[in-house]
């Protein structure tokens, strides 16, 4: 037994000799395996990464933007040709460089250098951010960056590629648009926006530094006359030189000058007392005052409405005191132009002008939504036996009614289209709608007259007298059924354009009145001046006929002066029967007012006149 043991032991101690070598020669093949494929794997991944990097370098080479990839240290690995371009570098010169010896990037602002591989391995990695650029030969170059990992596979580690833009053209052109944007294009002054902050910028420093500033805004007289007149290149070239002008009347290392509308220019009069800024501005005033603009062998003086407006701390935005200064230079224009009007909290006249600036907004609103109405008042023959017929004279008045379908007076809304120049447009549309309304008018015997209101506005225009000659022709009536009515300030103010006016349509057949006769100094002169068929006596002085000595002699007068110049004379207010028959005894032609009837619908009237 114990040599069975014996011989069994010898067995396994010699099958345990035989194994170990085996395992160790079977060890040592799979180490040879494994170095084997290790070696190949490594030559397989070089391959791949070189082939990867290939595809890289090929996708890179015709892009714009300047591409730089580096390794996780920065080093560079490879730049494209538009890189090259950039940084004055070659790849195989860049190639192993650290990226800080081509280039540094620069905050816009702060001009602090940018860590930007440090925030791009901190996964930071902005879609796109604004730098400067410094590179071998230039300095501070506008680009844009963004920096992209490229990590390729099996690779232990990302690289980087930081893509680079230049621009500096669209920096330039940026410039430059910014530069269209902040100024006037004409004069080259600032323009209203950049005004405005410049003016927030000072209203800041009265609320909170106490420091002085005042506001100066100007508005030309008669811009519209010279562009009427002249023609719209003279109207160019006077803005222009008052632009000059200004320039040259102004502190420019102090003041603020800007053209904020077509004839309105601002003035910042900054760090200076009140007192002496209007003073500077008297003196600009006065300056425009001397200036006669020639063009083309033509003449004409200029003026300027100037509102000052001293800055305070309650004022308020930019808005706000642009508003005020707005409203505060048309007081000055309702007063004749030519001055300065210098706004005081509480201003009176200046809160009747920003109520004005409420209906300039509602009036267009009615224009839009077609909220004007024609009504027409008779004027009637006072003689006993002509009084008892149908009506056949009329004056046309306009009507505005509000959202609820309610008549707004006149008085409301008139004076403000007479402050924003918006009569020519009523007018217009007016003489429109009166013409297509009277196109359904058949009766002949007597032919019916309807009477036109026309503002001073509209007479000024030169293209209006076209407008209604035209109007007339399109519409194809009889010129015998309109007469138009001015009043004697506005024939006294442009006496050859009113006696143009009047002339033209009086060879179609049309009938012209003069109306508010009597409150002129010089009345009965002009008269004789201006070939008119009625005149108008002012109603001040018919509705005070009855208790007013005065007023019953100057009713008198003006009736006779018209009759001896073979004119008809037509009394408004008239009131009542007292009033008529006073009227009756003087001898005047025609009465108008609610004793003879309201006015009445215009569609109303013409149906009287279809036969």
């Amino acid at each position: 037994l114990s040599w069975v043991r014996a011989g069994v032991a010898d067995l396994v101690n010699s099958f345990s000799n035989v194994t170990t070598l085996g395992l160790l020669f079977a060890y040592a093949m799979v180490a040879v395996l494994v170095g084997w494929m290790l070696l190949r794997q490594r030559r397989s991944q070089g391959q791949l990464h070189l082939a990867q990097q290939n595809m890289l370098v090929s996708a890179l080479a015709d892009v714009q933007e300047a591409a730089v990839l580096v390794d996780a240290g920065g080093i560079v690995d490879f730049i494209n040709p538009a890189a090259e371009k950039m940084l004055k570098y070659k790849v195989r010169s860049a190639r192993g460089k650290h990226a800080g010896e081509l280039f540094t990037l620069l905050d816009p602002l702060t001009h602090n250098p940018i860590a930007w591989l440090d925030k791009a391995r901190q996964n930071d990695r902005p879609l796109l951010r604004h730098a400067l650029m410094n590179a071998a030969g230039f300095s501070e170059v506008q680009v844009t960056y963004t920096v992209q990992p490229i990590l390729y596979e099996d690779a232990d580690r990302p690289c980087y590629m930081l893509l680079l833009r230049d621009q500096t053209e669209l920096y330039a052109m940026q410039v430059r648009l910014d530069h269209v944007e902040m100024h006037d294009q004409q004069t080259m002054l600032l323009n209203r926006k950049s005004f405005e902050l410049r003016l927030k910028v000072a209203i800041d420093q009265v609320r909170q530094h106490g420091v002085k500033h005042s506001f100066c805004l100007i508005s030309m007289d008669q811009f519209k006359l010279v562009n009427d007149s002249m023609g719209h290149n003279a109207g160019d070239v006077l803005i222009e030189r008052i632009a000059r002008m200004l320039k040259s009347e102004i502190d420019a290392r102090r003041d603020i000058l800007a053209r904020l509308g077509g004839d309105e220019f601002g003035i910042l009069f900054q760090e200076i007392e009140p007192a002496v800024a209007v003073r500077a501005a008297e003196q600009i005033r006065i300056k425009l005052e001397q200036y006669e603009f020639e063009w083309n062998k033509k003449r004409q003086r200029v003026t300027a409405s100037v509102a000052f407006v001293p800055l305070y701390k309650g004022l308020g935005t930019p808005n706000r005191i642009l508003s005020v200064a707005d409203a505060a230079c048309r007081v000055a224009k309702t007063k004749g132009g030519n001055r300065i009007h210098i706004y005081k909290p509480n201003d009176q006249e200046i809160l009747k002008q920003h109520g004005n600036m409420i209906w300039l907004g509602r009036l267009k609103k009615a224009f839009d939504a077609g909220n004007f109405r024609l009504v027409a008042q008779p004027i009637h023959p006072l003689s006993p036996v002509e009084f008892k017929k149908p009506f056949s004279h009329y004056e046309v008045l306009i009507r505005l009614y509000d959202e609820n379908n309610q008549p707004v007076p006149p008085d409301e809304f008139i004076p403000a289209a007479e402050s924003y120049s918006m009569m020519p447009r009523l007018d217009r549309w007016v003489v429109s709608k009166l013409l297509r309304t009277l196109v359904d008018i058949t009766q002949t015997t007597p032919l019916p007259v309807f009477a036109v209101n026309l503002s001073g506005q509209s007479l000024d225009e030169p293209a209006f007298l076209q407008f209604v000659l035209d109007e007339i022709k399109a519409a194809g009536v009889s010129p015998g059924m309109l007469c138009f009515e001015i009043t004697e300030r506005v024939a006294i103010h442009n006496l050859d354009l009113a006696q143009h006016f009047i002339e033209t349509l009086k060879g179609l057949g049309c009938s012209f009145s003069l109306d508010d006769f009597g409150t002129g100094v010089s009345s009965f002169g002009y008269l004789k001046s201006l070939s008119v068929d009625y005149l108008k006596i002012d109603g001040s002085f018919i509705k005070d006929i009855a208790n007013d000595d005065v007023a019953h002699a100057m009713v008198r007068s003006v009736n006779q002066v018209g009759h001896l110049m073979g004119v008809k004379v037509i009394a408004e207010y008239v009131e009542n029967e007292r009033v008529i028959q006073i009227l009756r005894e003087i001898g005047v032609d025609y009465g108008q007012g609610y004793g003879i009837s309201k006015p009445i619908p215009i569609d109303e009237i013409i149906r009287h006149h279809i036969v």
